[in-house]
This record gives structure tokens, sequence and C-alpha cells, in this order.
């Protein structure tokens, strides 16, 4: 199996970024993530805000919530807790590009005092423990080389009766995807390793102190983000070979390969070969 060193991952943020701010709308929707969509949501931004909504009222979040946000990316979601909720955030992130982005973002839009922004390991914190009364983190358990390391971490700064929220890509049964081509395209293009199992999370949260309180399976509301980035494999195909063709001592290593998983989860999704599972987990007291 490959394995992706932190500077593997951040190289992957920093080298995509690109294709985010074109495909996502990443100036809108400042989210790096699938996109939840009902009958309310008109465009790609907007469903990719939409997922802050719906992860936030699964959780049952409380005004004021000191949140961590794991996996921040550009900081949308810190953003939107703090703009719907008065919640004071902490993003931390891999990507020193993804800090300057978020903190320069929490500068224009007035939210320099409730929402910093640091680059660091979510397995690996620098803050005080019992710090927490939440963390969130969307898309971000997969880039884990040991996700243990995540539910470890979180036991010592989540405050008692605090709360993990999760939104991610999750195997619907443990599965081995050595020898299953577009799992390893899909997940290694967006430099993972493997991801976990719906019961697996569930047994690692428990094993540090941390029981469902909420689970929700979100797949047909990203199916509509799933044909998109198909759509945009289909489109970007042919321009992205002949541009590697023509720059292969220019390409990056994940820029060269990244179209390529716009195939890969759809045919996996398709299969159902995984789900898109919001889950909420509580400390105990």
């Amino acid at each position: 199996m490959e394995e992706f060193t932190y500077q593997d991952i951040e190289d992957y943020y920093d080298q995509t970024e690109v294709h985010y701010r074109y495909w996502w709308k990443l100036e809108k929707s400042l989210g790096l993530h699938y996109g939840v969509w009902d009958e309310n949501t008109k465009t790609t931004a907007d469903a990719i805000i939409n997922l802050n909504r719906v992860l936030m009222e699964l959780g049952e979040l409380k005004e004021n919530y000191r949140v961590l946000d794991a996996g921040c990316g550009v900081g949308g979601s810190s953003f939107y807790l703090a703009e719907k909720l008065n919640c004071q955030t902490t993003g931390v992130t891999l990507s020193q590009k993804q800090v300057h982005s978020a903190t320069q973002k929490a500068t224009e839009k007035g939210l320099e005092k409730q929402c910093d922004f640091l680059k660091c390991s979510y397995t690996e914190t620098p803050f005080e423990g019992n710090s927490f009364d939440a963390c969130w983190a969307i898309e971000s358990l997969g880039s884990a080389q040991n996700k243990a390391d995540f539910f470890k971490e979180m036991s010592r700064i989540v405050k008692a009766g605090g709360k993990i929220l999760i939104a991610d890509t999750l195997k619907p049964k443990p599965s081995d995807i050595s020898y299953n081509k577009y799992m390893k395209m899909m997940l290694n293009g967006w430099a993972i390793a493997d991801i976990l199992s719906i019961q697996e999370v569930k047994d690692m949260a428990a094993d540090y102190g941390f029981t469902v309180k909420a689970e929700y399976d979100a797949s047909p509301q990203i199916k509509k983000s799933v044909d998109q980035i198909y759509k945009a494999y289909l489109i970007g195909r042919f321009g992205s070979r002949l541009y590697n063709f023509f720059n292969k001592n220019k390409v990056s290593r994940f820029a060269k390969i990244h179209y390529k998983t716009g195939l890969a989860q759809k045919k996996t999704f398709d299969k159902g070969e995984w789900k898109y599972i919001l889950m909420v987990f509580e400390k105990g007291e």
C-alpha cells in the first residue's frame, strides 16, 4: 500500500488548488469537498456550503462553542460556524499556503478575532487538554496514515461531553483495495493511502471514549457532485494528457494525475464501493 507523508499531503493541496478554484468555485464555496444537494440548492458552491449546514444541524452545535476545524482547507467551515453560531474556531492544516489563504480571508470577512489558523497535523496539536467543545472534520480523516491517532488526539483535547463531527468517504464494509484499480486511483490521487469502513470508524472512536450520537448517509445527496467531477474529467482529460506530454519535466506529481480521480470516484461510487457518511460522536463524561 502506498504511503503519503505530511509533505506529500501538503504538495497535493498546493499543486491541485488551481483545479478546485476553477471547477469547484473555490473563491465562493471556500470548500474542497463534496457538496450536498437538496431542493433548494442551485449551484455547486451552494451545495458545498450546504454541507456545513447539514453537518452543523446533525451535530447540534451550540453558540459560542470553541471548535477545532481539523483539516480546515481554506477556512470555509470555520467562517460558516463563526458567522452562524458565533463560534471561536481554530483551523489546522498541513499546507502553509492554505494557512495564508484562510488567514487572509478571515481578515477580509472581519473574522480575524474569531477564526485563527495554523500549520500542524491534527494528530499532533499544540493545544492543552480539554480545550475544545467540538472537533469538525470534513474529508480529512482519510489523510491520516494511522486513523487511530486522530481519535487519540481528539480524546485529549476535546472536553468531556464534547463532540466530533465527521463527513467523509467510507467503505460500507472492510475491504482490501490492493487489487482495486479505481479505488487506488481515486484515493492515491488524493494523497490518501486507504479509508476505513463505517463500522471501523465507530469501533475506533469507541476505543477512545466516543459514542455515536447521530449518523446520516448523504450518498444520494452528493451524487450530483460526483457526476459534476466526472463531467470535469470528461471535459479536461484530453487537455490534461496533452499538457502532461508536452510538459513532462514541469508538471507536478499530483497535478499530473489529479484528473483521473474524476473517473475513479465515479466508477467506485456507482459500484457502491464507498458511501458519503456524516457522523457525530460524543465524548463520555
